[in-house]
C-alpha cells in the first residue's frame, strides 16, 4: 500500500514583495518595467502552473500597495482603523485621511470598488502603460490639492479614502485583503485549494460587507467627529460601491442627519434604479446635485441621458440624475482614470457656486449613431420619465397616445394598405389551394394522399406556398413595415393572421 505524507506535497512558491527581487523597476515616467528587458511591463505567465503565477501576482500587488502607501505617507496622510480605536494587531479595515481633516470646510470622500486595494484604481494601468500615479489615487490627490474648498476658502479640500476592498482579515499577515488576494496568500502546499473562511477570524466587526463599510465610513468618520461638523462632503463612488452608497443615502432617517452636509455626488458605474428611490429629498438631491458616468462610445463628458433616463441609450441610464460618457474607458475600473478631469472640474464648479448650484436640465432621447429615431422610441417606449407637474404629465401622455395612434394607422392609410395586402395573400393561398385540389382530381380522383400531376406543377405549388408563408411571417414579425405597436392578441389583424397561418398549414405538401 502506498500513501502520501503531507511532507511529500510540493512546497508553495515564495516571492518577495519587492520590485527589485521580482525583477522590476520604476522608470523615469513612473511605469513599472522589467529589469531584464525595459521595454516590457509586468509578466504574469512565468510558468504553466497557475499557482506560481498567482503567487507572483500577489507579491507584485503587495509591492505596488507598499509603494502607493509610502507616497501617501510622505504627503501627510494618516491611517485610521475601522472600527475606530482598534489596535493594528486586531482585525480592522484601514482608511486614509489627509492632513488637518478636522479643519477643512470641504471634504472629498472616495469609495472605490470592492476588489481593489486601498489606493488602487486599476492594476492593469499601474502594471502597464500609464504607471503608478495614473493608475492609483495619487493622481486624484494631486489634482484635488490644486482645487479650492469654496469661493470663500481658497485652501484645498480634505480627502478621505475609504477601503471597500480589503475587508477579509489575514491574521498571519496582520492586514486586510481583497476577495481575489485572499486566495493568493501562502498555503501549506502548492496544491491546497485555498483558504477556509472563518467568520470569527477573517471578518472585521462592522465591516463584513461593502454595505457595512459604507455605513461605518459615514457614521464613524463623517458624523463621528473626524470631519468638521460644518464641512461640506463631496462623494465619489465607483463600481459596485455605487449601489451601496445610494442605498445608504436613500433613507429618510439617514438624510435627516446627513443630507444637509452633502455637496454633490458622482457615481461611476452602478445600477441603483431611480424607480426604487424611497426618500424624496434624496431623489431631489440626485436630480439637482448629482452626476453619473457610464461606459459609452461618445467622447468624455458627452450627455447621454437626463434625470429621467434615456431608454434609447446603449446602457443603464436610470440613475435619477444627468448621465455623461466616461470617454475612452472600456471597463469600470478605468472609468475614474479616464473621466477624472471632467469629474474634478464639475465638483469644483459645484463647490464654488455653493448652495445655489443646480444641474442644468438635460433631455436626451435616443442614441446618436444607432439609427434609432425619436419617433420610433416614442412608439416603442413612451416618453422618458420626468419630474413635471401632473398637468404636464397628463399632456405628455396625451401627446404620446396621439403619436401612437398615428403610428398605428388611425389615418387609415397604413391600415388600408395592410387590408389590401391581406386580401392579396388570401387570394394567393386560395389559388394555391384550388391548384392543389385540381391536381389531385386529375391524378387520383380527388385522393388527398396522391402527388401533384407533374414535377413542374408540384414545384410551382410548393414555391407559391413558401412565398405565401414568407409574406405572413414578415407581417407577423413586422419586417415589412415601419416599427410600431404590436397588434392586440385578440384584435382583427391578429385573427386574420391566425386564419392565414391555419390555411397554410392545410397546404403542407408531402415531399
Amino acid at each position: 500500500m502506498f500513501r502520501r505524507r503531507w511532507s511529500g506535497l510540493p512546497a508553495d512558491p515564495v516571492f518577495e514583495s519587492d520590485f527589485k527581487e521580482l525583477g522590476y523597476f520604476i522608470n523615469d515616467i513612473d511605469e513599472i518595467r522589467s529589469v531584464e528587458d525595459p521595454d516590457y511591463y509586468f509578466k504574469y505567465f512565468l510558468t504553466k502552473n497557475e499557482r506560481w503565477n498567482e503567487c507572483q501576482r500577489f507579491a507584485f500587488n503587495q509591492a505596488v500597495i507598499k509603494e502607493i502607501r509610502t507616497r501617501l505617507d510622505t504627503q501627510g496622510f494618516t491611517t485610521v482603523p475601522l472600527p475606530l480605536g482598534t489596535p493594528t494587531t486586531q482585525p480592522h479595515v484601514p482608511i486614509l485621511t489627509s492632513p488637518d481633516l478636522s479643519t477643512k470646510s470641504r471634504v472629498v470622500l472616495l469609495i472605490g470598488e470592492s476588489y481593489q486595494p486601498l489606493g488602487v484604481l486599476a492594476h492593469r494601468v499601474i502594471g502597464g502603460r500609464g504607471g503608478i500615479t495614473r493608475g492609483s489615487v495619487l493622481s486624484l490627490v494631486a489634482a484635488l490639492n490644486g482645487q479650492q474648498s469654496s469661493a470663500a476658502d481658497p485652501s484645498p479640500p480634505g480627502i478621505v479614502l475609504a477601503n471597500a476592498g480589503e475587508l477579509w482579515w489575514w491574521p498571519e499577515g496582520g492586514k486586510g485583503l481583497t476577495p481575489m488576494d485572499r486566495h493568493r496568500v501562502p498555503m501549506a502546499s502548492a496544491v491546497h485549494l485555498g483558504r477556509y473562511h472563518d467568520p470569527k477570524v477573517n471578518e472585521v466587526p462592522g465591516n463584513r460587507t461593502v454595505a457595512e463599510h459604507v455605513r461605518a465610513v459615514f457614521e464613524n468618520v463623517v458624523l463621528g467627529g473626524l470631519v468638521n461638523s460644518k464641512a461640506t462632503i463631496d462623494v465619489i463612488a465607483v463600481g459596485d460601491a455605487v449601489d451601496e452608497v445610494e442605498r445608504y443615502l436613500d433613507d429618510d432617517a439617514v438624510w435627516e442627519r446627513l443630507g444637509g452636509k452633502l455637496g454633490c455626488l458622482v457615481v461611476l458605474g452602478g445600477f441603483y434604479d431611480s424607480k426604487k428611490f424611497r426618500c424624496e429629498r434624496f431623489r431631489r438631491f440626485m436630480k439637482e446635485r448629482a452626476r453619473a458616468y457610464i461606459i459609452h462610445h461618445t467622447p468624455l463628458d458627452t450627455p447621454v441621458a437626463g434625470a429621467g433616463g434615456n431608454p434609447g441609450a446603449a446602457g443603464f441610464t436610470s440613475f435619477g440624475c444627468p448621465v455623461y460618457s466616461a470617454g475612452e474607458a472600456q471597463v469600470t475600473e478605468t472609468m475614474l482614470i479616464e473621466a477624472q478631469p471632467a469629474v474634478l472640474e464639475w465638483i469644483q464648479e459645484v463647490a464654488l457656486e455653493g448652495a445655489a448650484y443646480k444641474n442644468a436640465v438635460i433631455e436626451v432621447f435616443g442614441e446618436e449613431g444607432s439609427g434609432i429615431t425619436t419617433e420610433e422610441l416614442d412608439s416603442a417606449w413612451g416618453a422618458p420619465e420626468t419630474n413635471a407637474s401632473e398637468e404636464d404629465e397628463a399632456k405628455a401622455r396625451t401627446e404620446v397616445k396621439a403619436k401612437s395612434n398615428r403610428a398605428n394607422g388611425d389615418g387609415r392609410e397604413e391600415q388600408e394598405s395592410a387590408e389590401v395586402e391581406d386580401d392579396k395573400t388570401k387570394t394567393s393561398v386560395k389559388a394555391a389551394k384550388d391548384g392543389q385540389s385540381e391536381n389531385n382530381r386529375v391524378n387520383g380522383g380527388g385522393s388527398e394522399a396522391q402527388e401533384p400531376a407533374s414535377d413542374t406543377a408540384k414545384a410551382d405549388v410548393k414555391a407559391q406556398a413558401v412565398e405565401d408563408s414568407q409574406v405572413i411571417n414578415n407581417r407577423v414579425s413586422g419586417y415589412d413595415r415601419k416599427p410600431q405597436f404590436s397588434p392586440a392578441p385578440d384584435g382583427p389583424e391578429a385573427r386574420d393572421m391566425k386564419e392565414l397561418v391555419k390555411e397554410l398549414e392545410e397546404l403542407k405538401i408531402d415531399n
